[in-house]
């Protein structure tokens, strides 16, 4: 389990430095094994159970339980679909429109995240028994740790956020391996490698086929190695759960109202490429000028929800970084990243 003292508070919101966050521009499109569907029409039904899951950020059932009881057809949301051919694996493909279902979607009132989506990197420790620990990287090789590499990905598609290993030179791994109490490999892989949130996972043997996962990630006792990345997995998917949450609003309340300043601008086309990137915040119901000058523009936004949703999308934005927010004054200051 997630240590209590850390769960809600590995995760940085970074405010200085370049930004290195990733557009999700596959956000309406899913993926279906042929093995996980018995025909194109259930395919397409769980496709849609799958963007909803992105859109929101949550696993819950509640939602498509609201979209079934609205009678929404979930097919009348699609807008392609095709068989396709990857590494010998027949996937079915499917484009949703957005246009039509993101509007329906809000008349229930289902909180949504935008394209901007955070990356979470790892820092993967395995210590097997049989020689020196190993810190995984893209090109690690071994089973387990393809079978690891594997299942981040796979969480990572199915979330609709960017799960990393860190790519190691040489320098950083005579580092990692070098025994000295008074370096600490996370603080050194989280003051090199962006992140919007990090988690340090350490798996070792500890016996025939007992293993242990320690660090950010702990077992209450040792598992089978058959057990291991199904653990592993659902602690990724609950520390997700609780990163990603977006609170829908409570009956009656409306979402919050606040003023932002954009600084750093240009040109015109820094002005249109802030437009641009404003345009892809789910969290923002409306906005209308307020203030602007040669190099900074104000906006006076209406959320859907609350604040806390927009920040959430904003550390995913490779364009805006989050200077600060005053709450007294309910302005939210970001610098515009050329």
């Amino acid at each position: 389990m997630f240590k209590s003292f850390s769960f809600l508070l590995l995760f940085s919101l970074s405010l200085t430095g370049p930004a290195f966050a990733k557009e999700l521009s596959t956000l309406f499109e899913v993926k279906i094994p042929a093995d996980q569907y018995t025909n194109t029409n259930d395919g397409l039904n769980k496709a849609f159970n799958r963007l909803i899951k992105k859109l929101t950020g949550s696993r819950t059932q509640k939602y498509l339980w609201r979209i079934g009881n609205a009678k929404l057809k979930k097919v009348d949301f699609v807008s392609s679909y095709s068989l396709e051919t990857n590494q010998g694996q027949e996937m079915l493909t499917v484009q949703f429109n957005s246009t039509t279902l993101i509007p329906q979607l809000r008349g229930l009132n289902i909180p949504l995240l935008g394209f901007n989506r955070p990356v979470i990197l790892f820092l993967l420790k395995l210590d097997a028994g049989e020689a020196m620990p190993k810190y995984l990287s893209s090109n690690t090789s071994g089973s387990l740790e393809f079978e690891m590499i594997k299942m981040l990905k796979i969480i990572g598609i199915e979330r609709g956020v960017y799960l990393e290993l860190p790519e190691f030179d040489l320098e950083d791994l005579n580092l990692l391996n070098h025994t000295n109490v008074l370096f600490s490999p996370s603080q050194y892989v989280k003051n090199k490698f962006y992140h919007d949130a990090f988690l340090n996972i350490t798996v070792s043997r500890v016996g025939i086929n007992q293993w242990a996962v320690d660090g950010d990630v702990r077992t209450p006792s040792p598992l089978q190695k058959k057990m291991l990345l199904g653990f592993i997995r659902e602690q990724i998917h609950l520390f997700l759960d609780k990163f990603l949450e977006v609170k829908p609003l409570e009956t009656g309340l409306i979402g919050d109202e606040i003023i932002m300043s954009i600084h750093g601008l240009d040109s015109f086309e820094d002005f249109m490429a802030v437009e641009l990137e404003l345009g892809k915040i789910f969290a923002i119901k409306k906005r209308k000028f307020f203030f602007f000058n040669r190099s900074q523009i104000d906006y006076k936004i209406q959320l859907f929800q609350t604040t806390d949703s927009l920040l959430k999308e904003l550390r995913g934005s490779s364009k805006l970084m989050v200077e600060n927010f005053n709450i007294e004054n309910q302005k939210l200051k970001l610098e515009y990243l050329n």
